[in-house]
C-alpha cells in the first residue's frame, strides 16, 4: 500500500491525474492494476489517499509552527508554509496539480478542495478577528475579505513557484507577509488602551 501511495504522489506531481492510469501506478510500485484496486477501491479512493497524505506530512511537520498562535503572531508565521514546500517540493506540486484539475463541482476531488480552502480562510478570519480583539489588528479591517485575499495569495504564489523554478516562494511570502502586517497592524495607542482595558495582569505569584 504504501508503495502503491509513493508511485501515485510522484506520477501525479509530474503528469497530474488524467494522465496517470492506475496501470501505470501500478507498475511504478511493483503490482498488477488489480493491486491497486484491492488496496484503494477506485482512482478517486486512491486519489483521497494521497492528498489525506500529503497533508497529514505537511501537519505533522509544521504543527509546532501553529499551536498557539493567533492575531498577528499568526499571520507571521505564513513563510514557514513556504518553507515546507521549498523543502518538500514535489509534494507542494502534486496539490498544486491536483487542485487545479478539479475545479469543476463534477470532478473527484472538488469538493475536498472547496472544504479545505474554506477551513484555511476560517483559521486566517479568526487569527484576525483575535487580533482585532486584542487590539492589535485594525478594528475597520474586514476579516472576510482579508482571509479570502490571504489565501489567494497563497495559492497564486505556489502555483507561480510550481510553473516555474527561478521563483523564491520564500522570499515571496516574507514579502508578502512583512506588508500585510504593516497593513494590517493597529496604531500602538489602540493596542496599549485596548490592553488597559481589559485590566491589569496578575501576577504568577
Amino acid at each position: 500500500r504504501r508503495a502503491i501511495l509513493e508511485a501515485a504522489m510522484a506520477l501525479y506531481a509530474k503528469q497530474g491525474v488524467r494522465g496517470t492510469g492506475l496501470a501505470a501506478i501500478g507498475q511504478a510500485a511493483g503490482v498488477t492494476h488489480a493491486g491497486v484496486l484491492y488496496h484503494f477501491g477506485s482512482v478517486q479512493g486512491l486519489l483521497q489517499a494521497v492528498v489525506d497524505e500529503r497533508d497529514r506530512r505537511f501537519w505533522r511537520e509544521t504543527a509546532d509552527t501553529w499551536a498557539g498562535r493567533q492575531g498577528l503572531d499568526a499571520l507571521r508565521q505564513l513563510p514557514r508554509l513556504a518553507e515546507w514546500n521549498a523543502a518538500n517540493f514535489g509534494l507542494a506540486k502534486l496539490f498544486t496539480t491536483l487542485e487545479a484539475e478539479n475545479l469543476d463541482a463534477d470532478q473527484e476531488a472538488h469538493d475536498y478542495f472547496v472544504t479545505r480552502h474554506r477551513r484555511v480562510r476560517r483559521r486566517i478570519r479568526n487569527a484576525i478577528e483575535i487580533g482585532q480583539q486584542r487590539g492589535e489588528i485594525r478594528s475597520d479591517v474586514d476579516a472576510r475579505l482579508k482571509a479570502d485575499e490571504v489565501v489567494s495569495f497563497m495559492t497564486g504564489a505556489q502555483l507561480s513557484a510550481a510553473l516555474d523554478s527561478r521563483i523564491d516562494i520564500v522570499a515571496v511570502f516574507e514579502s508578502y507577509t512583512a506588508a500585510l502586517i504593516l497593513s494590517l497592524a493597529a496604531p500602538p495607542v489602540a493596542a496599549r488602551r485596548a490592553r488597559r482595558a481589559k485590566g491589569p495582569r496578575r501576577s504568577a505569584g
